[in-house]
């Protein structure tokens, strides 16, 4: 099981997810989100963490060599021809239609009906996810420690993805919150 915390805007927060077990840290550079970050931030969050901890970065194909990314997760649009490096498709879940196949992607993301609001989906769509790609199926959107176990047990992902359900106020990440996360999400993959 997988744990990315996504969101992430400095490099303290980078750390501590990366400190309390994350293997992959998000960050977003789409000019609406509220966790936006610039790509001075992203390279110090890059520079900062530990070599073993991948960065992924949303809508951000045309920046990866410049930050150093490990990934890109892309919402939307998705390109043809090859990518420089392995793309992860979220699509957002509103209903088993939302399902659309991604050509080419390393992972499936199936996010919440709208990407940053906190809502979840019917986990139970990961099933049929399942028969569009091979690779890689996370899940996101309204996800807490208080609920990824049940997410675990229904969708049985190979990895979970969180923004807001490790943030305090302000919209950075909480301490507490993310130790709670990252344990329930082991404790549900075991």
């Amino acid at each position: 099981m997988k744990i990315k915390l996504c969101g992430v805007r400095t490099v303290a927060d980078a750390l501590l997810c990366a400190n309390e077990g994350a293997d992959e840290i998000g960050v977003i550079f789409a000019a609406a989100s509220r966790r936006r970050v610039t790509v001075a931030e992203a390279k110090a969050i890059r520079d900062a963490l530990p070599a073993q901890v991948a960065l992924v970065g949303e809508e951000v194909i045309r920046i990866a060599a410049e930050v150093g990314l490990q990934a890109a997760q892309l919402h939307g649009e998705w390109p043809t021809g090859r990518a420089p490096l392995p793309l992860h498709a979220a699509l957002q879940m509103l209903s088993a239609e939302s399902l659309q196949p991604r050509p080419g992607a390393a992972r499936l993301l199936l996010d919440g009906p709208a990407g940053g609001s906190g809502k979840s989906f019917a986990w139970s769509l990961a099933d049929r996810a399942r028969s569009l790609h091979s690779g890689e199926l996370f899940v996101g959107g309204g996800l807490t420690a208080e609920n990824v176990a049940q997410a675990i047990a229904q969708a049985r992902p190979s990895g979970v993805d969180v923004a807001g359900g490790i943030e305090g106020p302000g919209g950075f990440k909480d301490r507490e919150r993310v130790r709670a996360f990252v344990r329930a999400a082991r404790g549900a993959s075991r």
